[in-house]
């Protein structure tokens, strides 16, 4: 197996497109996207977790009110990511 050398800058460079696509791949937007669209986003990703967590808790019990149980099914998909997450916090 070949020695791979990186310098810092290109380490921090594979960090970065790591972390995009893990945010991507877990929200399904990429967070150069979501700092474009949200009205706010938290810099640290344990509190926009959090965040997204409640978030997605209040739009699990506004469709639940409303009986819309396709869209419950949807968001408690991406609540149990979330979940998970923050868990591992």
């Amino acid at each position: 197996m070949d020695n791979i050398i990186m310098t810092d800058k290109q380490l921090n460079q594979l960090v970065d497109k790591l972390a995009n696509a893990m945010i991507k791949r877990i929200y399904g937007i990429e967070q150069k996207d979501a700092r474009d669209t949200m009205s706010y986003y938290a810099d640290d990703t344990n509190d926009h977790a959090v965040g997204e967590l409640a978030r997605l808790m209040t739009l699990m019990n506004i469709y639940e009110e409303r009986e819309e149980f396709e869209k419950c099914a949807a968001v408690k998909k991406h609540l149990d990511k979330v979940n998970k997450i923050v868990e591992n916090l």
